[in-house]
This record gives structure tokens, C-alpha cells and sequence, in this order.
């Protein structure tokens, strides 16, 4: 697999909804990434937790979503579906100016969107990983 900064992908339209699924946020964070969005022209947002982890993230988009996965963990992950560059650049910007720690961030790609959300959040974790040790990523 190979990974490319945000800035630097081409988004394609590969599901017609334009939100952002985001995964394992507090109240008070969901609250506030909810004003964020509105200011930056996003209202649709999907509130997951690692107990979603098993759901495919077409099927998110479709809300289609199962609870019953057994595999926990505590990753902040947002990805984004069907919303334009500059819209996602200003989100972002957003949330460090909020003082809000950068989660792990994705587009959907029409590979990633047959992936399960543990397969993907793992997948970002582990590029995350290699980013901050210079190390190299073997699949």
C-alpha cells in the first residue's frame, strides 16, 4: 500500500455522501467538530467507536453499521467521504487553531472503502508509525 499526504490525492467521488465518519471522540470533541464543520460547509458527521470496528466502511456510509466488534482500541480517526480538498484543508486547519489533536486521517478511496474500520484504522496507524520513524512500511 502506498500513502500520500491529503493535499497531494486526487478525490474522487466514490460514494455519493459527503461526510466524515469519525471515530472515538468525547462529547465535548463531537460537539466542537460539529461547529467546525458547519463553518467550513460540512454538516454530515458519523459518530463511530471502536465497537464499529467490523463494519465495512461502505456500509458506514450506507448506515449500515453493526456494535459488535471485540477488538478495542482508542485511535481518534476521521475520514473523509465525498468533501472537496479546500473543505478538508480548512477542517483541519480548524482543529489545530482549536487546539484539538490531529486524529488519524483518511480519504475513501475505492479500495478503502471495501475495508472493514479496523482494517483501515489499523492500516493509518501503522503509516503513522512509519512517518515518525523514517522506517519503511512492508505489506
Amino acid at each position: 500500500m502506498s500513502f500520500k499526504k491529503l493535499e497531494e490525492t486526487s478525490i474522487n467521488n466514490i460514494h455519493d455522501r459527503s461526510c466524515i465518519i469519525v471515530v472515538n471522540v468525547n462529547k465535548k470533541e463531537s460537539n466542537m467538530i460539529k461547529n467546525i464543520g458547519r463553518l467550513v460547509g460540512i454538516r454530515d458527521f458519523i459518530f463511530l467507536d471502536s465497537k464499529n470496528g467490523d463494519t465495512t466502511i461502505k456500509n458506514i456510509l450506507d448506515n449500515e453499521i453493526s456494535n459488535d466488534n471485540e477488538k478495542i482500541w482508542t485511535n481518534k480517526v476521521m475520514i473523509f467521504n465525498n468533501i472537496t480538498q479546500l473543505k478538508i484543508n480548512g477542517f483541519l486547519e480548524s482543529l489545530k487553531k482549536m487546539k484539538i489533536a490531529r486524529p488519524l486521517s483518511a480519504v475513501v478511496t475505492e479500495t478503502t472503502i471495501e475495508w472493514t474500520l479496523n482494517k483501515l484504522v489499523y492500516n493509518l496507524s501503522k503509516e503513522r508509525d512509519v512517518l515518525k520513524t523514517g522506517k519503511t512500511l512492508e505489506h
